[in-house]
């Protein structure tokens, strides 16, 4: 009999499901676990209309020690909307984290990933992968049996920006949507969405809905010219289902902790980061004082309501970063790859180079 065995998540698993999340955070110069308080599956929604979640089960004991999701959402791919899907939440139980053991472990769960691929959603994947975790990014891409190829895509750099204090209002007006702004909120998103890769693709019945908890038109901020929006961004907090808790830090973050406490507060190991998302980011023509006007907005409002944190993703290839370092953010890098099987090669070739945005929010 295998040493482990693979099954479908069902509600029965949200205890060690959640447990599993809150024992084996991330690596990284910040170690964070990513925690799904008070039901695993709350949180599942924002993966798309399509999610499932892979566990991997030791045969003796039947304990849970690997989880896995897989979902599925329509996203703009060469100026199309196409269902692509995203792997996501991977974690493994401390005891298989190693070498030869962690390997093996592994290909059992990409065995069950690949055989639900077989359903024909879609053909190919994201994957995000921490920058500096290179066990993890050699191990992924080591092209072992039952393993998907990856094709790296973009680097993202995650900025948590704290709001100590409101800033000066920009000299663009901003103002805080109403829900007859939906129509022109959608073609914002639509146009700037159609030029970037991966970016995500909203409808009426998806902008605010089952899909999007704890966001409500009021979060959105819009910079506007007559009836036309010209730029937007939202204030999304999903604590009420996903939660981040720091967990250590390592390298030079850990060295040089107490110098960069003088200017940026590092939370302490154990602390839930009260936190929220800078996204559904969209801006005509990269208009730098548009999108500065933006984000100054959002913070303050961040400041208003006391957030430690907010977050905002941009690709390597954004024309935002040098503003955003203005507000001295904590950096988080990752790297996003599109992942296949066989069926998904050709696909993914062709994907052409052109800039990418990804949300975070939804990863």
């Amino acid at each position: 009999m295998p040493a482990h065995h693979y099954e479908l998540a069902t509600q029965h698993d949200d205890p060690e499901l959640r447990r599993l999340l809150r024992e084996n955070p991330f690596a990284g110069s910040i170690s964070l676990s990513l925690e799904r308080e008070p039901n695993y599956f709350l949180a599942s929604a924002t993966e798309g209309t399509f999610h499932e979640t892979l566990v991997v089960r030791d045969t003796k004991t039947n304990q849970l020690v690997g989880i896995g999701d897989r979902s599925v959402r329509p996203l703009y791919v060469n100026g199309e909307i196409k269902d692509i899907g995203y792997f996501s939440g991977l974690r493994v139980d401390s005891k298989y984290q190693h070498g030869l053991a962690l390997a093996r472990f592994l290909g059992k769960g990409w065995e069950g990933q690949r055989e639900q691929h077989k359903d024909g959603r879609t053909k190919f994947y994201l994957m995000s992968i921490v920058s500096d975790n290179n066990p993890a990014q050699r191990l992924l891409d080591s092209k072992l049996p039952h393993y998907p190829r990856l094709h790296r895509h973009t680097h993202m750099c995650t900025y948590a920006i704290h709001p100590a204090r409101p800033k000066k209002e920009s000299k663009i007006k901003i103002t805080r949507a109403a829900s007859e702004s939906i129509p022109a909120i959608l073609d914002c998103l639509h146009r700037n969405g159609m030029r970037h890769q991966f970016a995500p693709h909203w409808t009426e019945e998806t902008l605010l809905s089952p899909l999007t908890p704890g966001l409500s038109i009021s979060n959105f901020f819009l910079a506007q010219s007559g009836s036309r929006i010209r730029g937007c961004l939202a204030l999304w907090d999903q604590q009420a289902c996903k939660q981040t808790v720091v967990r250590g830090y390592s390298g030079n973050m850990a060295r040089f902790r107490k110098v960069i406490n003088l200017f940026t507060p590092l939370p302490e190991p154990g602390t839930r980061l009260n936190q929220c998302f800078a996204c559904f980011l969209a801006v005509d023509d990269d208009d730098p004082e548009v999108f500065s006007a933006l984000l100054r907005t959002l913070h303050n409002e961040a400041a208003r309501l006391r957030y430690d944190y907010f977050l905002l993703g941009l690709t390597k290839d954004s024309p935002f970063h040098s503003i955003v370092k203005t507000y001295r953010p904590i950096t988080y890098e990752s790297d996003i790859y599109l992942a296949a099987w066989e069926d998904g090669f050709d696909d993914i070739a062709r994907v052409v180079n052109r800039p990418s945005a990804p949300e975070i929010a939804l990863l």
